[in-house]
């Protein structure tokens, strides 16, 4: 579900900010995905493939970069970088976790040539 939001985004974007006359330029898209998304670069593809079906968007690329998400123990201070969602500390096995980028998804810029 949180692929076709997402996906929804990206379209109203372009929408907005690409004029009717350059819907046939190259567009790159380019996006933050966090790990903590439950939304792989695979499901955002699909989902805005579908969605771009009815739009006239021709040569949109979406160029989706992997955030790194850092956690901070609340019981031995460390802070580690995942790639994936945790429920413990990687150091000490502590569940007291808070997270530092809270960013699921982020267009960073467009990109026409």
């Amino acid at each position: 579900m949180h692929d076709i939001w997402f996906a929804s985004k990206i379209i109203l974007l372009l929408k907005d900010k690409i004029a009717e006359g350059d819907r046939c330029r190259h567009i790159t898209v380019n996006i933050i995905l966090s790990p903590f998304s439950h939304v792989t670069r695979e499901s955002l593809a699909e989902a805005f493939k579908m969605l771009n079906s009815k739009e006239n968007f021709k040569n949109v690329d979406l160029n989706i970069t992997a955030a790194g998400v850092s956690v901070k123990c609340g019981k031995c201070g460390v802070t580690s970088e995942v790639a994936k969602p945790v429920t413990a500390c990687p150091k000490c096995g502590c569940g007291n976790l808070e997270i530092g980028n809270v960013e699921e998804f982020v267009i960073e810029s467009l990109e026409m040539k």
